[in-house]
């Protein structure tokens, strides 16, 4: 009877003990999904806001000291790549996903905008300084190769009065999978017949000529080194690297210079959601730069870890909010207000174990 009652106070002993833990771990987890101690992200893709981005994951520190986010700026192909294979918790896109590519995820998804910016054509031409003119027709005959030298009478007509030199025209271009090539291609083949039929537009395309670059950094190295260069990047890596900035012809017959202004008057043409068709090139506010995009976020819809749920779902809503009044500092536009409301409600479709998700207090107060 004693041993009996010995194990019955035993078992109800370690009942006690069993529920008092799985409070803890609730309570732990609960916590993790709210940014405590040890929430680790990985996430990998786009180049082009990779400044930001890593700033954003900085400053997040002091909203979310236990949530760390590490960020491999390999280029939008590579970025999809790993998202689909799902080898990081978020990719990270300059172009939207394509039809091909949304057929070969591996669940359902959601494609939030972060920031706006431009693909501005850079060069580096000893005694031009930026604002240079150019048109499409003018820009894609270049990057076919068929413009050799800087005084040819096809840049010489939309310059008057510059002098330009006979210097030979070297061409700069990505190397990798990338979404500033595809936007940048993409606006080519709609100023230019010859383009899209010859080259079109795609994340890599087959160049007629030039030499290639790793990411936007690497084409901004390799125009920096060789006098009479010129090549394509984002309009922050192109405004750090001190290159000469062409402005560029609209539709309607104007030049805009690239800057946040600019940018930011085309950002107004974004509707959500994302299709693979979606951008805002030749948008048609007045004075908006025509080669302008948006970079976008790639997310598994229903996450299986709750902690890392918490975490993303709390840096995007961060991001699209308090995030973006930083994102001028680094040359980048911030996302219209209407633009923002749509991609927070895009990111609250957002699940976690198929639960509908808030924002964690040290966000949303």
């Amino acid at each position: 009877m004693r041993t009996s009652r010995a194990r019955t106070t035993m078992i109800a002993g370690l009942a006690v003990l069993a529920l008092a833990t799985a409070a803890c771990s609730s309570n732990s987890s609960s916590t993790s999904g709210g940014g405590g101690s040890g929430v680790a992200l990985t996430g990998a893709g786009a180049t082009f806001p990779d400044p930001i981005y890593e700033q954003w994951f900085e400053q997040f520190k002091a909203v979310q000291p236990g949530t760390s986010i590490n960020y491999q700026a390999i280029g939008s192909g590579g970025g999809v790549e790993q998202f689909t294979a799902k080898t990081v918790d978020f990719g990270a896109s300059d172009a939207p996903l394509q039809t091909d590519e949304i057929s070969a995820l591996p669940g359902p998804y959601i494609e939030v905008p972060t920031v706006l910016g431009g693909v501005v054509i850079a060069y580096n031409v000893s005694g031009l300084e930026s604002g240079l003119k150019l048109d499409g027709a003018t820009a894609a005959k270049i990057f076919q190769g068929q413009i050799t030298t800087w005084n040819d009478p096809a840049i010489a007509a939309l310059n008057p009065g510059v002098t330009l030199p006979a210097t030979p025209i070297s061409v700069v271009h990505r190397s990798d999978d990338s979404g500033t090539t595809f936007v940048f291609t993409s606006w080519l083949s709609s100023q230019s017949k010859a383009w899209e039929s010859a080259v079109g537009a795609d994340k890599s395309v087959n160049w007629p000529t030039g030499t290639g670059g790793d990411g936007n950094d690497g084409v901004a190295a390799a125009i920096s080194q060789t006098d009479g260069s010129i090549g394509y990047l984002s309009f922050d890596f192109a405004v750090s690297s001190g290159l000469g900035i062409a402005d560029i012809k609209r539709n309607d017959g104007t030049y805009v210079t690239p800057s946040v202004e600019s940018i930011s008057k085309a950002g107004g043409d974004l509707k959500l959601p994302i299709s693979p068709d979606t951008n805002i090139l030749n948008a048609k506010a007045q004075g908006a730069y025509p080669i302008a995009s948006t970079t976008y976020l790639l997310l598994y819809k229903d996450e299986t870890d709750a902690a890392k749920a918490q975490a993303i779902f709390d840096f995007v809503t961060w991001a699209l909010t308090k995030g973006q009044d930083s994102v001028k500092q680094l040359n980048y536009s911030p996302l219209p207000s209407a633009v923002a409301t749509q991609a927070l409600h895009a990111l609250s479709e957002m699940t976690a174990n198929g639960q509908t998700m808030t924002a964690s207090g040290s966000v949303s107060g």
